[in-house]
């Protein structure tokens, strides 16, 4: 939950207000950085130290990733880590992390992220969204209200109309009626190619 505290709160902007940059090629010249160069941006600790929401994941749910990755038995992962794949998630992205990564999306996928408050007070929160290019985002609900200590389901559904050469990225952002901020990064790479 620290983790996803400190990820949820990080901003994309750097001291001045502007997008982070990443060295491009040729070098010495500068693009705006993606996930995969920064992941969710610069810290701002004040944030993180009160983030509103954040999304659990316990040692189980790391192992159940684990036995859904693609070409991996089971005899490696309990050699490994020293616990049987009990239960495996459908898709390796149903793990409940502050961040989307798909490194195929074909046609749609749907997930869900769990979040808890772990402020003091009940909360209101708007969820809004920028699609990674080449692709539809659908949110359920759209907003929520929820208690100190409660828990919250966000349903996400994303959905292709283009092929994209590269990977995508886009975010999810809740906004409470409190001034907490929950920033989500996407990052897919879509086909319509099945």
């Amino acid at each position: 939950m620290i983790a996803s505290a400190i990820t949820t709160t990080s901003t994309k902007f750097d001291n001045l207000g502007e997008n982070i940059m990443a060295e491009s090629y040729p070098i010495g010249t500068l693009h705006s950085s993606t996930p995969f160069e920064c992941g969710a941006g610069i810290v701002n600790p004040n944030r993180a130290n009160d983030p509103g929401l954040v999304l659990p994941s316990e040692f189980a749910d790391y192992v159940s990733f684990l036995c859904s990755l693609p070409g991996i038995g089971q005899d490696t992962i309990l050699a490994t880590i020293g616990v049987p794949c009990n239960q495996s998630f459908s898709d390796p992205y149903d793990l409940n992390l502050p961040s989307v990564t798909i490194s195929s999306l074909r046609g749609s996928a749907s997930m869900r992220r769990t979040f808890i408050n772990v402020g003091n007070k009940t909360e209101t929160y708007l969820a809004t969204v920028m699609p990674p290019f080449g692709t539809t985002v659908d949110l359920s609900p759209t907003w929520f209200t929820i208690s100190p200590q409660g828990t919250q389901d966000l349903n996400i559904r994303l959905n292709v109309y283009a092929t994209m050469k590269n990977f995508s990225f886009g975010e999810i952002v809740l906004t409470g009626n409190l001034n907490h901020i929950v920033r989500i990064t996407l990052s897919v790479l879509p086909s319509l190619i099945y």
